[in-house]
């Protein structure tokens, strides 16, 4: 059994080819948050079959509590079979949604010990090199992809450990870190999970929520507000954008029911989430960054 953001989740079935590991390779991990082998009462259970690709061949949801999927896969594996991590991801965002656990896409959480900035924003809005410049920064980065946050109290309790940047930040932005290993495209990996990080996730609190829209060719950097409807509008998509099969693999996403929990805890989430001052930000990464900072009263 493995814990995935804190849900654990019972494999079965035919696994003597490594299925179950293939969940703890640096690509899984890139997109599952604090993937760890782990003992107790399963919230998910998925039994496999081995075959070509990747399908879900039969769901149950809610029985006795548990939710079950039996599968038919290969080994997941990055460039040749990576939908099995994403329908995992869908399915553990699923069962954290019922105990209160959400799971935000598309995010990065970054800390300076005392409180939490939840940057969200779609693919390529400059989520990994803010990662970079916390880091680079002395900040604490508590997720790189994917973030886990308690529904009642707004504290960080998960996220991804693996993260993916662009080399051209270095010189951009005279940016140096030793890094783990190289994408096929040249990107550079690096995890990031450390005894600090640890330390302090499940303590932080987010005290601001940034929509980024950041990129290498820009200036500047220009706080607007968010207000109204838009708010929990924003914050809707981003909580449920997993569960509800937004982020794609194929040959395609479950579409899966919320039952009256996974109701209740979202809009506990949404409703507490709401009060916390939240802002678009659009410019430069660096300066965007820099701003961001000031929010929470960090000195540079």
């Amino acid at each position: 059994m493995i814990g995935v953001g804190g849900i654990n989740v019972k494999f079965e079935g035919e696994l003597d080819d490594g299925f179950e590991e293939g969940f703890l390779t640096s690509f899984a991990r890139r997109y599952l948050p604090d993937v760890f082998p782990r003992n107790g009462d399963p919230h998910v259970v998925v039994k496999r079959v081995k075959g070509e690709g990747f399908r879900v061949l039969n769901y149950l949801y809610d029985y006795n509590g548990v939710d079950e999927y039996l599968v038919e896969s290969q080994v997941p594996e990055a460039y040749e079979n990576e939908a099995p991590v994403f329908f995992l991801l869908q399915a553990v965002a699923r069962a954290g949604a019922k105990t209160g656990r959400i799971f935000i896409t598309d995010s990065v959480a970054v800390s300076d010990g005392r409180k939490g900035i939840l940057f969200v924003g779609y693919p390529h809005t400059g989520k990994s090199t803010i990662s970079t410049l916390s880091l680079s920064y002395g900040l604490t980065v508590l997720s790189t992809e994917n973030t886990v946050v308690d529904a009642k109290s707004l504290r960080i309790v998960g996220g991804t450990t693996v993260l993916i940047y662009d080399p051209r930040i270095e010189d951009l932005y005279n940016v140096r870190l030793s890094y783990d290993s190289l994408t096929r495209s040249g990107y550079r990996v690096k995890e990031i999970d450390s005894e600090d990080r640890r330390k302090i996730l499940g303590r932080v609190r987010i005290n601001v929520i940034i929509i980024l829209h950041s990129a290498f060719n820009c200036k500047g950097a220009s706080f607007s507000p968010v207000k109204g409807r838009k708010v929990k509008k924003s914050l809707w998509y981003f909580s449920t954008a997993l569960i509800k099969g937004v982020d794609y693999y194929e040959p395609q996403p479950l579409n899966m029911p919320v039952n009256e929990a996974m109701m209740k805890n979202l809009g506990e989430f949404l409703d507490r989430a709401s009060r916390v001052k939240m802002y678009e930000a659009f410019g430069n990464h660096l300066d965007v960054f820099k701003k961001s900072l000031e929010l929470i009263d960090y000195e540079v």
